[in-house]
């Protein structure tokens, strides 16, 4: 109830916040990036600004996924607690897939400068897959009440357990692997190169791991040679939003990379 109560107190209060003319996109990150974790490990999440700002709050909703990752406890970060200052803070799940945070720094003529951690995050790794982790919405206000405009927050993700793009990435010369664009609505070009005539295995996996659908599996000739993916699995039914892997295998040479899909 008392973070409930807290909760509506922020949001009251984000009705008379100014907006601060337009200015250059303010790009937050998790750190650290695409991490992989042990199952029943605890481990944190941080956000982090790299850019020189003023800033009084930070508000933020996060997505997850639950059956990968469990939610434990969140808190202001080191920029807001290494100098003492008086806070308003509170964390709690909104959804089974999504956590709220804030923090705000009490005092007429206090506030926190930029670069540094201004939240983070402690999850558990519940089971084997990989979660990506998502940011819903994020509010940054300056002193003055001042909202600041084009904030970005960049996903990353957590792999819990073996990770799929762990797997044995052998550079030989000839060979190459990529697709565009990424991410892509509603499909996207693989693109791959041989050195020589290969059997080739190219596949698309879920990020649970699970195969979604195989692209090639025959012999090419050596050369370039690209595959659309059309956002739909081996039966034809289209795909949800979010992250994949493409893998290829031809002779000795293995890759996987990352590809998202968008709606």
């Amino acid at each position: 109830m008392l973070i409930r109560n807290l909760k509506n107190l922020v949001l009251m209060a984000i009705l008379f916040l100014v907006v601060a003319p337009a200015s250059a996109e303010v790009a937050l990150r998790f750190s650290p990036a695409d991490t992989t974790v042990d199952v029943g490990s605890i481990t944190r999440l941080s956000v982090v600004c790299d850019d020189t700002l003023d800033i009084r709050t930070i508000e933020l909703y996060v997505e997850f996924d639950p059956e990968v990752l469990g939610s434990v406890s969140g808190g202001p970060g080191t920029l807001f607690t290494d100098p003492g200052f008086n806070l308003f803070h509170g964390f709690e799940l909104t959804e089974t897939n999504v956590w709220h945070g804030y923090c705000v720094v009490m005092g007429a003529y206090d506030f926190a400068v930029s670069p540094g951690e201004l939240f983070y995050w402690e999850f558990e790794g519940l089971a084997d897959g990989v979660s990506p982790i998502t940011s819903v919405s994020i509010i940054l206000v300056a002193p003055g009440s001042i909202i600041i405009p084009d904030v970005t927050l960049e996903s990353t993700t957590v792999t819990v357990g073996e990770d799929l793009s762990a797997a044995p990435n052998n550079s030989w010369p000839g060979h190459s692997l990529t697709c565009y664009p990424n991410p892509f609505n509603p499909q996207t070009r693989i693109s791959f190169s041989l050195p020589e005539t290969q059997r080739v295995h190219l596949n698309v996996y879920g990020i649970d791991g699970k195969l979604v659908a195989t692209l090639v599996d025959e012999t090419r000739g050596a050369g370039l040679h690209e595959v659309i993916w059309n956002g739909q699995n081996d039966a034809g039914q289209i795909q949800a939003s979010g992250l994949y892997f493409y893998r290829i295998e031809a002779g000795s040479y293995s890759q996987v990379r990352k590809m998202t899909l968008m709606k």
